[in-house]
């Protein structure tokens, strides 16, 4: 349980640096805050309101598969209100949800895990540099703690264009964009049983 809160507490410091960088180049400097043009969220049936104008939605999860190998999918919507609450997501995202799923601890392997976190953006936020920009930092967030970002790569998961990060220590992450839903499932995996590509696979519209 150490281990869990552990790496879900740190998915949630990743998510909030990763949501810092600015969408796109623009001749006007991007907000620091919401404003009149990136008016904030308003709750709704399907979420619960948080601080700086995100809500935590878990209709959001429809996108994810409900397991992986067996292993449920759990919505966390505690850390996924800790992520929402951080002032600098409100810009760039209008909506979260995260889940994790954790497979049976063992002494002599690694854990297998993945946590997931999909953030809906606000209109017109999404664009090439956003999402290169928001790869790259979530990928170094991560990597931090496990050896530095030791390469990436670009695959064809479950039919869908899905960018993967490696860290030197063995972590995974992955990003795809659904354009129908303009959402972004990110996600950070270990463990030899692939977790993440399991997740990316089952990923819907």
């Amino acid at each position: 349980m150490r281990r869990r809160n552990r790496v879900v507490g740190h998915i949630v410091m990743v998510l909030a640096v990763a949501a810092c960088i600015p969408p796109r180049p623009s001749p006007t400097p991007p907000p620091a805050t919401p404003s009149a043009s990136l008016p904030p969220a308003t709750a709704s049936p399907a979420g619960s309101p948080a601080s700086g104008g995100v809500i935590v939605d878990p209709t959001l999860l429809d996108v994810l598969p409900t397991d992986i190998q067996g292993t449920a999918l759990a919505p966390d919507p505690d850390s996924a209100a800790d992520i929402a609450a951080d002032g600098s997501v409100a810009p760039f995202v209008s909506a979260i949800a995260l889940a994790a799923a954790f497979g049976p601890a063992a002494t002599d392997t690694p854990l297998d895990y993945v946590i997931a976190t999909v953030s809906r953006l606000r209109p017109g936020t999404f664009s090439e540099v956003f999402f290169r920009g928001w790869r790259d930092t979530f990928d170094a967030a991560v990597c931090e703690q496990a050896g530095g970002v030791s390469g990436n790569a670009e695959a064809e998961i479950g039919g869908r264009r899905t960018f993967i990060g490696s860290c030197a220590g063995g972590v995974r992450t992955y990003h795809a964009y659904l354009e129908g839903r303009d959402v972004i499932v990110s996600a950070h995996s270990a463990g030899a049983a692939r977790y993440g590509e399991q997740l990316m696979a089952g990923l819907t519209e």
